[in-house]
């Protein structure tokens, strides 16, 4: 499948250009004990905990709960960020 790319060789919105970084042998293992050493059980506890500590006010909880269920809000910054840099000789 042939990829878009505009005038700068770069890709198109909305195609990235592949199907990115395949996992690591590393992170597949993390996640395979992860998976058969935390039951469905272990999960559902660990959800009510924090659930249980959210409701007593523990803001990391809220966090924790907010991001996992909603997802972590995109930064806004309402415009473009313009960043200057200058090289300066100080050999006077």
């Amino acid at each position: 499948m042939e990829r878009k790319r505009d005038a700068n060789g770069r890709f198109m919105k909305g195609d990235s250009g592949g199907p990115g970084r395949p996992p690591k042998a590393r992170e597949e293992r993390y996640y395979e004990i992860t998976m058969t050493a935390c039951t469905y059980q272990d999960w559902e506890d660990i959800v009510k905990k924090a659930i249980s500590q959210a409701k007593r006010g523990d803001s990391v909880a809220r966090k924790w709960l907010s991001d996992f269920l909603v997802g972590v809000p995109e930064q806004n910054l309402g415009g473009i960020l313009e960043v200057i840099v200058r090289y300066v000789d100080k050999t006077d």
